[in-house]
């Protein structure tokens, strides 16, 4: 009946801005139950906020934006739709609309980037707040879908602050699916949050929301923030979140802050390195109860696996805090993927290597350093072609990253895949062609496959740039005897030995530098010297190429034996 319809339709384009301060109000003003209205809000996009008191959250929304989402949806009422809620702001798209993730539930997972948040304040103080809280969605994200989310990790998407590049390019570069893109605006302790996300291929508007907040006294504003935008994307994109979420930890604002902090200085640098480090122990003097802080240590550590530091000393570091992070808190991704490092570079227990890094990854499959280490323990227990599966999925979610891009470089090389390896170090090369490391493991790549021209080139380049440490030096010798400049090798092999008067040397780098050269009695000294020096990288000898010459003989076999290695 007329009077029937006229009393059910939800009022439309008044143009008031009243605000209307819970589901119930939201509800009676669109005349429906506070169900269909929750709905609306999940499955079509109706334009609802969210204002945060610590852990818990009141909604809250305009009649004007409820009236101009009110007119979309009549345009398209009756049409056939996709199943992704439309967006607040809806634009054309250039192109035919995005396929709907829920169409093939066993499809590959979505990959996400979220790009570095916007410092919509003007003030350069809070560059570092937009940057961790960045670091909260990517972590928060990772781990609510872990079967059908993966997030690009932050090393790759801060190249892409402030870039004038399309979101388009953007996720072509990428790799990415969708991209999650926002700003935030902080007045003292009151926050506000604007988020949206966009489908890749056609730049269609997905979804979009908002936040404001109070900054909590003791409840960290970032996590907060970044649980309720996380909850809100797997409900968008139509996928379930994880049950047993891991819980808040951070007792101290303060304390993750500084946290925070650290972990924005994320370049492969000694200064990085050295900030990032003080950062986080000043985060446990905050709290020593904040198991996060506990991981990210051991992982900082893991990243001197190949620079010039005694191996007992940083291995030892790795597993205090491995341990007293899962201690704090068995359910964090970290700390599993950083007590793998420990099993693997430090005790030697393949099995539990297997175990920890498979746990991290159930946990977060987007944990770029979890992947890493699942690498490193299939090529040490000789299966190269699962090896190769993680190579690819390591580089997937984090595909434009120097230190882990030289990482998934050498263990390509290890694998015998040659050419994947020589494509990482020219990406590598190609973001920083600056990093020496880089020039000359390329180098070794060229020298493996037989081009010693390009091969001599990449470590000049190297040369040119500036010295790098013992280990480079031990690369371009290898370089050198293989490309048949059997002076220049010995040379550089000299200079290296004469340097053991100066300072500490890991023999290692020595024995990879002289294997080239045929003299295996002292190749096989130094390797002994490693051994007692409990060095993790003697954990590839089986997988390094350099190393085929000494496979027969007795005194290799004896020592592959006493590391523990499968035969």
């Amino acid at each position: 009946m007329p009077g029937e319809s006229a009393n059910t339709e939800p009022n439309l384009a008044r143009g008031e801005t009243r605000p209307l301060d819970s589901w119930k109000e939201i509800a009676a003003y669109l005349k429906r139950d506070p169900r269909t209205v929750r709905r609306w809000e999940h499955e079509e996009g109706l334009p609802v906020h969210r204002h945060l008191h610590g852990k818990e959250a009141t909604v809250y929304a305009f009649a004007d934006e409820i009236d101009k989402w009110l007119i979309g949806r009549r345009v398209i009422e009756g049409a056939d739709q996709l199943q992704l809620p439309l967006s607040r702001a809806p634009q054309p798209s250039a192109g035919p609309p995005s396929e709907t993730p829920q169409k093939d539930r066993s499809a590959r997972p979505l990959i996400i980037a979220v790009l570095p948040l916007r410092n919509l304040t003007g003030d350069l103080e809070q560059e570092r707040f937009a940057d961790g809280l960045t670091e909260e969605l990517i972590m928060e994200i990772g781990q609510c879908c872990p079967e059908r989310l993966r997030v690009i990790a932050l090393t790759s998407v801060m190249q892409y602050k402030q870039s004038p590049k399309s979101v388009e390019q953007i996720g072509r570069e990428l790799g990415a699916d969708y991209i999650l893109e926002g700003g935030i605006r902080r007045y003292g302790r009151r926050v506000r949050m604007t988020a949206r996300l966009i489908a890749a291929r056609d730049q269609a508007h997905v979804w979009a929301d908002s936040y404001e907040v109070q900054l909590p006294p003791i409840f960290s504003l970032q996590q907060a923030l970044a649980r309720e935008l996380a909850d809100s994307l797997s409900s968008e994109l139509k996928v379930r979140p994880s049950q047993g979420r891991r819980p808040a930890v951070a007792e101290s604002t303060a304390a993750h802050s500084a946290y925070l902090e650290g972990r924005s200085y994320f370049l492969p640098t000694d200064e990085d390195i050295k900030k990032k480090l003080e950062h986080l122990y000043l985060a446990i003097e905050r709290d020593p109860t904040f198991a996060a802080s506990y991981a990210e240590l051991a992982l900082v550590y893991s990243r001197r696996l190949y620079r010039d530091f005694p191996p007992n000393v940083t291995l030892s570091r790795i597993k205090e805090r491995a341990l007293q992070a899962l201690k704090l808190d068995p359910k964090l991704a970290q700390a599993h993927t950083a007590m793998a490092a420990s099993h693997l570079f430090g005790g030697w227990d393949w099995p539990k290597a297997e175990a920890s890094s498979r746990r991290a990854i159930e946990l977060n499959p987007s944990d770029a350093w979890a992947r890493i280490v699942r690498i490193a323990y299939f090529l040490v227990v000789g299966q190269p072609q699962k090896a190769t599966e993680e190579l690819r999925q390591a580089h997937e979610v984090n595909p434009r990253s120097l230190e882990q891009g030289m990482w998934i470089a050498t263990f390509a090389y290890f694998a015998r895949r040659y050419d994947l390896a020589i494509e990482r170090c020219q990406e590598v090369i190609q973001l920083e062609p600056s990093l020496p490391g880089a020039h000359g493991f390329l180098g070794l790549c060229y020298a493996q496959i037989g081009d010693y021209a390009a091969a001599l080139s990449s470590c000049e380049n190297a040369a040119e740039i500036g010295k790098d440490p013992i280990a480079q030096a031990a690369t371009t010798c290898s370089v050198y005897a293989m490309a048949g400049q059997q002076d220049a090798a010995e040379r550089l092999l000299r200079e290296l030995v004469a340097a053991e008067e100066k300072r500490y040397i890991r023999y290692i780098f020595l024995a990879q530098a002289s294997v080239g050269l045929g003299d295996h009695q002292q190749t096989l000294k130094w390797l002994g010297k490693a051994y007692e020096q409990h060095d993790p990288l003697l954990i590839f000898l089986q997988a390094d190429p350099r190393f085929e010459p000494l496979s027969g003989l007795p005194a290799f076999r004896k020592l592959l034996r006493r590391i523990g290695l499968p035969r």
